[in-house]
């Protein structure tokens, strides 16, 4: 799965408990991912760029790239991955929330762009989802006015990974983004017939939106 991680502000100051900011409905946008891996004394940097779509409404995640499709349904608890020809399917653990939770803090608050600039609050990630064994830490960037997401940065051991979105755009202006093609995939959604699939290259994606 994909291992992002985004720019971190380090500011001063308390965390405050806020208001619940709540996402937008549905929105696509261009997602811009660079990852940094350091294994064996070397460093590793790839980066890459993909349409986002989130559909709360319909509760459908959909990442779309030159290579790749991953769509995430939350109604049936199903990701799928499809890269190369080959489809790989797995099962979501967590459900899509549209909201942060009531426990959600804000590690601080900055102006981007100068004093006509957008104010943005910054969650500690594992403060969104505790106790859900997330393997992620950093943290969730989102514009004060609307809740719209800006950035993540996402760790792991041994990686880091800068997540942005640009371009943001309200509504699904296609919803077959969203189709799963079959084939590859199949049109059964057992788990126990989905186990026997063959399985694609993993390929890095970012956790559902909290």
């Amino acid at each position: 799965m994909l291992r992002f991680l985004a720019i971190a502000f380090l500011l001063g100051g308390c965390s405050v408990v806020v208001e619940a900011c709540c996402l937008p409905k549905q929105f696509e946008c261009t997602a811009g991912l660079q990852n940094a891996t350091f294994r064996g004394g070397k460093l590793d940097v790839s980066s890459t760029m993909f349409k986002h779509s989130v559909d709360l409404v319909n509760k459908k995640v959909a990442y779309v790239g030159q290579s790749f499709k991953i769509v995430q349904d939350y109604n049936k608890m199903m990701q799928y991955t499809i890269n190369f020809g080959y489809c790989t399917v797995s099962k979501l653990t967590t459900p899509i929330h549209d909201c942060m939770p009531a426990n959600a803090t804000v590690t601080t608050s900055l102006l981007m762009g100068g004093p006509k600039g957008i104010m943005m609050d910054v969650y500690d990630i594992e403060k969104i989802s505790p106790g859900q064994g997330l393997l992620f830490k950093g943290t969730f960037s989102l514009n004060q006015e609307g809740c719209v997401p800006f950035s993540q940065i996402l760790k792991t051991e041994g990686s880091i990974a800068t997540l942005a979105y640009v371009n943001m755009a309200f509504g699904i202006k296609d919803p077959s983004v969203f189709d799963v093609p079959s084939p590859p995939c199949p049109k059964d959604t057992d788990y126990l017939n989905l186990l026997q699939q063959k399985h694609a290259p993993s390929w890095p994606i970012p956790p559902p939106l909290p």
